[in-house]
C-alpha cells in the first residue's frame, strides 16, 4: 500500500521508528488540498481546489499500516483513513492519508513543531511552499531553511 505523508510522518527517523518495513517511494504532489494545523495541534489536509500539499509516499506492509494507525488514532477518532490520488513523478497514484476530522485551525504543540522541523528537512520541502502554507502555523526557526530541533 502506498501512503502520503504529509507531517512529522515526513521525518525518516520517526517513519523508521513506526513502520520498520516501510520503504521511501518519493516526493508526492496532492492537488485539491491546504496543509494547516487542525485544533489537536498536529498537521491535517483539507479540501481546497486551489492549493496543494507537498509530502513523502512511502510503501507500507500491513504491519506498519497496523503500527501506524495506533500512532495516528485511528480507533480513537483522532483521523480517519482515506485514499486519495497524488501525483508521483508525473503520474497519478492512490495513495491512503490520514485526514483529522475536525478542520478548525489550530496552533502546533512544540514537541510536534520539533518533529516538523526534522521533517521538513528530511523531503526538502521548498522554501516557497513551507513559506506559503506551513509559516503562519509554526515558529520561524521552522521556516527560515534551517530545520531548527
Amino acid at each position: 500500500m502506498l501512503y502520503f505523508a504529509y507531517g512529522s510522518n515526513l521525518w525518516r527517523q520517526q517513519m523508521r521508528d513506526r513502520c520498520p518495513a516501510c520503504t521511501e517511494v518519493g516526493f508526492g504532489v496532492l492537488r485539491g488540498y491546504r496543509w494547516i494545523i487542525a485544533q489537536r495541534g498536529y498537521a491535517n489536509i483539507v479540501v481546497s481546489p486551489r492549493d496543494e500539499v507537498h509530502g513523502t509516499v512511502y510503501r507500507l506492509t500491513e504491519a506498519d499500516e497496523r503500527s501506524l494507525d495506533r500512532h495516528e488514532g485511528v480507533h480513537q477518532g483522532r483521523y480517519r483513513k482515506e485514499t486519495v490520488p497524488v501525483i508521483l513523478d508525473g503520474r497519478s497514484m492512490l495513495c491512503m492519508v490520514y485526514v483529522d476530522p475536525v478542520e478548525e485551525e489550530g496552533t502546533a504543540w512544540p514537541e510536534y513543531v520539533a518533529r516538523l522541523n526534522h521533517g521538513i528537512a528530511d523531503a526538502a520541502l521548498s522554501p516557497e511552499y513551507v513559506f506559503r502554507y506551513m509559516a503562519k502555523f509554526l515558529p520561524a526557526a521552522a521556516c527560515d531553511g534551517g530545520g531548527g530541533a
